[in-house]
């Protein structure tokens, strides 16, 4: 155990320079966890720290970093996560995913609060670290295997109980969407951080911890932690049952029935085949275990188990096995119009073993059929149209290949791929900042269409994630949190600034404590929402029997560092300011900050939602209020120096100002 100062905390980082073929401990800074907390803040420090704007996102000095919070791998709901960040190769701007996992309390059993890698070894290895000890071992004979093949060689030489996170040979041959996979299964997948890891010849990253994760306050942690335990089991959505039971592929019919399930490279937003795509489908046919919680597999210390776990046993894709998720699903399903399951769920589980995102990867084939239908690109002997199962599969085989030249344009993902094929075909893409949109319709969710458009990494959604809008919660809980009644109705457009600027900063706190996006952006557990919701509800509880997950007592009875509500959120804000001046230094600018032609200028032809778009002036509008929020210049986009100060980010506004990026304040000229 580290004599570190504050409770949560391992205490150390560990630094793995290739070029030198070196490792060493180094201190935790307390103003990375007082300020930026852990987790995906405090990656997003050491990038602006240590990497300079001018180093690409596949040199040998880039930076990676992999790291979980300061309440993983402690007990209490969802604490399981890790963050992975780095410059994407994908985009060129912020790049991080997060994972759910037991590979980051590992790292944290080991003694380690993150891994910071850089440099470039000579030849292929992975990083094997058991407790105090670290060592690069010889990975040439896992250079060129899957993530599946990979993960299980380490297993053998270093035991059962080691965690493996590692890239596959899609991100080694230069696929600039790979991703890092733990475990087998679980995927940080999003912006190309698989293939930052392969750039510096690195297969894996491995894990063995022993120790164990001092709380400051035992009594207060109990106390806190049990809240939101019960906070959870008191949820109606969790006591349905149905995320547990059909996992996130729950949304394939509920995102049909409400009208934003992409449907044909989002030409559509509602799917004839949904039903034989679905959760319910892939339980009756695939799960490996009965009803009522079918194969759940969970992360580390979660409640919800929503990793769905199944097998084919039988027919061409026999032997296919393991976990699936709703935007898998819907990547090479809905959005390449394909309604057979089990080629389906082959594909994803390719992609995992290629090493490659899956949206990204989906996606990009379902811009290639749109193309490929409407005369602009040769198919080089596929079959390439919607619904087409076989060419789908073959497809996710060339792009982790590089085969051909539809093979090596779509490992470059959907955008630089239009722009080598011309003739038009922009017009098709539903890229947002360099990378492709996730499984919901932004002309049918405005919060969420408006979340992909600010998004710190890109088109995305867990940025924010504000299911909120979808659930039908009583009005007055949306006119309270977020000053309109239109908050609870995806189709309108009142409230949804605020509402997604709270979902954004809880969001950067989870993503940096180390806590699961389920727990406030789903289930909807976290303080204030319970108790709103018992407020405006038609049958009331006291009040005093309300529970919520309290994130600022967990973390400061976990850490020992004061806390409140409100000064949690400024570190959501603090960390989105923070990753808006890194994307700054890297050539982003106020123009970026919008949506696809097809979502502006394409109504929805059919379905649930048919006649939606979003609206170009609310667009515009909704930015001037989303800035004003983040203090930031309305006119460039640009933080403002007043709001970074009030952050406590003096030093950020200097590097900024001397760059030239910092926004006109009132009398400024």
């Amino acid at each position: 155990m580290s004599g570190f100062g504050y409770g949560g905390y391992a205490g150390f980082l560990l630094f793995a320079d290739l070029t030198k073929g070196t490792t060493k401990r180094i201190p935790l800074e307390k103003e990375w966890c007082t300020l930026y907390l852990g987790g995906r803040g405090r990656d997003a420090r050491l990038l602006f720290e240590r990497q300079d704007p001018s180093v690409g996102p596949l040199d040998p000095d880039a930076h990676i970093c992999m790291s979980p919070g300061p309440l993983t791998g402690l007990l209490g709901p969802t604490t399981g996560r890790v963050n992975v960040a780095g410059r994407s190769p994908l985009t060129t701007i912020y790049g991080n995913s997060n994972a759910g996992t037991n590979w980051g309390p590992e790292l944290k059993f080991a003694g380690y609060d993150g891994v910071v890698i850089t440099g470039r070894s000579q030849s292929p290895v992975y990083l094997h670290i058991h407790d105090s000890q670290a060592r690069l071992w010889d990975a040439s004979r896992l250079w060129g295997e899957g993530v599946f093949e990979t993960t299980a060689r380490i297993l053998e030489e270093h035991g059962p109980e080691t965690k493996v996170a590692a890239a596959g040979p899609a991100a080694e041959g230069g696929c600039l969407f790979g991703s890092v996979i733990f475990d087998f299964w679980d995927a940080a997948a999003r912006t190309g951080l698989g293939t930052v890891l392969a750039s510096k010849n690195l297969k894996a990253v491995s894990v063995r911890g022993t120790g164990a994760i001092r709380v400051a306050d035992p009594d207060g942690y109990y106390e806190a932690a049990r809240e939101g335990w019960q906070a959870i089991l008191d949820d109606a959505g969790f006591r349905t049952g149905e995320h547990s039971a059909l996992g996130t592929s729950i949304c394939v019919n509920w995102g049909n029935a409400q009208g934003w399930l992409p449907t044909r490279n989002f030409r559509e937003s509602h799917f004839e085949g949904a039903d034989r795509i679905s959760g319910e489908e892939f339980r009756d046919l695939y799960s490996t275990k009965e009803a009522p919680v079918p194969a759940g597999r969970a992360c580390f210390s979660c409640p919800n188990r929503c990793k769905r776990y199944g097998r084919i046993d039988e027919g061409k894709y026999a032997g296919t096995r393991g976990n699936i998720e709703f935007e898998g699903v819907a990547a090479f399903g809905s959005k390449c119009g394909v309604d057979d399951l089990a080629a389906v769920f082959h594909a994803y589980m390719l992609a995992n073993d290629y090493g490659m995102d899956c949206i990204s990867c989906g996606n990009t084939i379902a811009f290639f059929m749109e193309l490929s239908e409407k005369g602009l690109i040769d198919a080089e002997g596929l079959d390439l149209r919607f619904g087409n199962a076989d060419a789908m599969v073959e497809m996710v085989h060339r792009i982790g290949n590089r085969e051909g030249r539809l093979g090596k344009l779509g490992s470059q993902g959907s955008e630089r791929a239009a722009r080598a094929i011309g003739k038009g075909s922009e017009a098709f893409l539903n890229t947002v900042k360099g990378m492709e949109t996730i499984a919901c319709d932004p002309r049918a969710s405005k919060a969420f269409g408006f979340g992909y458009a600010v998004a710190s990494r890109g088109s995305d959604h867990l940025r924010a994630h504000p299911v909120f809008e979808m659930l039908k919660l009583p009005e007055g809980v949306g006119e309270e949190l977020f000053g309109s009644k239109e908050a609870v109705d995806l189709r309108k457009y009142g409230g949804k600034v605020r509402l997604l600027f709270w979902h954004e900063n809880l969001a950067a706190v989870t993503d940096s404590l180390g806590s699961c996006r389920f727990m406030h952006a789903s289930y909807y557990a976290e303080y204030p929402v319970p108790e709103l919701v018992n407020k405006y509800a038609k049958r009331r509880k006291d009040p005093s029997k309300v529970h919520s997950i309290k994130y600022h007592r967990w973390f400061e009875a976990a850490t020992g560092i004061p806390m409140t509500y409100e000064r949690l959120m400024e570190a959501g804000d603090r960390v989105i300011n923070l990753e808006r001046a890194l994307n700054l230094q890297w050539g982003l600018r106020k123009e970026q900050d919008t949506l696809p032609a097809r979502f502006l200028k394409e109504p929805i032809p059919k379905g649930p939602a048919k006649g939606e778009l979003f609206d170009p002036e609310m667009l515009e509008k909704m930015l001037g209020e989303y800035y004003d929020l983040r203090g930031w210049d309305r006119e460039s986009g640009l933080p403002l120096r007043e709001h970074l100060d009030k952050l406590e980010m003096a030093g950020v506004a200097a590097c900024l100002g001397k760059r030239g990026l910092l926004g006109k304040g009132k009398g400024e000229v």
